[in-house]
């Protein structure tokens, strides 16, 4: 039988593995690094966003959401 392998919570990811977790494009990546909204680390020449600073983004853009316009439109009731 086989075992698996525990899952490890990592403390830092990459540009590819960010975008993948965010369901986001490399390339809004990188415009939120040059907007100064994701600060990463440079390793070698691979960038490195911290778990810490990803979460204080997560939470930053979600208080400053504004909330959805519905578009769906109310159905008045039928007069008969």
């Amino acid at each position: 039988m086989e075992q698996l392998a525990p899952q490890v919570e990592k403390e830092g990811y990459t540009t590819k593995e960010l975008a993948y977790l965010l369901n986001i494009s490399k390339a809004t990546i990188y415009r939120l690094v040059k907007a100064g909204k994701l600060h990463p680390i440079l390793f070698g020449t691979k960038l490195i966003f911290l778990k810490d600073d990803i979460d204080r983004f997560i939470k930053e853009e979600q208080a400053n959401r504004k909330p959805r316009k519905s578009y769906v439109k109310k159905k008045e009731p039928l007069n008969e």
